[in-house]
Formats: C-alpha cells, sequence, structure tokens
C-alpha cells in the first residue's frame, strides 16, 4: 500500500475524452477534462485514506477505509464508491443512477497506472511521482 503514497502527476492519458463522454459527464466538464494536469496525492491519516486531485482550475478530495462503501461528488455527479487491495491493485467501483466504473491504480516501472472502465470503454492515465 505505501507504494501509493506520494504526490502524482498527470504523464499520459489515452482514451480519457471517449471515457467521460460514455459515463455522461456534461460538455463543460469534458472540456476541462481535456486540459487540466492534475496532481494526486494519496495518504494515510489515521485508519483512513486519502486521495486529493488539483489542478489549476478545481480540487477534491475523498477520504474512506479500505473495504469500506463510502460517498463522493465530482464533477457534479453523486456516486456511491468502494475502494479494495487487490493484490498490488487499488480498485475502487462506482455506482450512480445503474451505472458502474471500475478504476485499478497500480504501480509499474515507478509509474502509477490508473485504468478506469465502464462498459465497453477503457481510459488509461498515467502518474509520475514528484519528489517530496
Amino acid at each position: 500500500m505505501e507504494a501509493f503514497f506520494g504526490n502524482w502527476k498527470l504523464v499520459g492519458s489515452e482514451n480519457f475524452e471517449e471515457y467521460m463522454r460514455a459515463i455522461g459527464w456534461a460538455e463543460e466538464v469534458i472540456q476541462i477534462g481535456n486540459v487540466v494536469t492534475p496532481v494526486l496525492s494519496i495518504y494515510q491519516d489515521g485508519e483512513k485514506l486519502v486521495m486529493k486531485l488539483k489542478t489549476s482550475l478545481f480540487s477534491s478530495e475523498k477520504s474512506f477505509v479500505l473495504g469500506e462503501e463510502f460517498d463522493e461528488n465530482f464533477a457534479g455527479q453523486k456516486y456511491r464508491s468502494v475502494i479494495n487491495l487487490d493484490g498490488d491493485k487499488l480498485v475502487q467501483t462506482q455506482k450512480w443512477d445503474g451505472k458502474t466504473t471500475i478504476q485499478t491504480r497500480k504501480i509499474q516501472d515507478g509509474k502509477m497506472i490508473l485504468t478506469m472502465s465502464y462498459n465497453d470503454t477503457v481510459a488509461v492515465r498515467t502518474y509520475e511521482k514528484m519528489a517530496d
């Protein structure tokens, strides 16, 4: 789990616009999603894990316990989520309005690879760890 801790900057993105469209995000959110370069911070705060996403235009934060469902709000949408550690992967299941997405984070060659899946649409976002 500790391998995920730190600050990660987005350095690559594949098929993200198609993913945002598939899950039904508003056009203005899609346009923002295409231009921002987020920094994702992951750390432990007591028994909870925290993920903070920061961009030049917005920020968001989620705090959770592995394996326990929690509510989150992102891009104007409310989700019911659960994040589990599956071997060396963090696997998040998000549900809303009868829809389900799976987001899998893994460390590979010193980078964090985020694979986002909704039905047949898959996006891959690559993050590099920043110096502390």
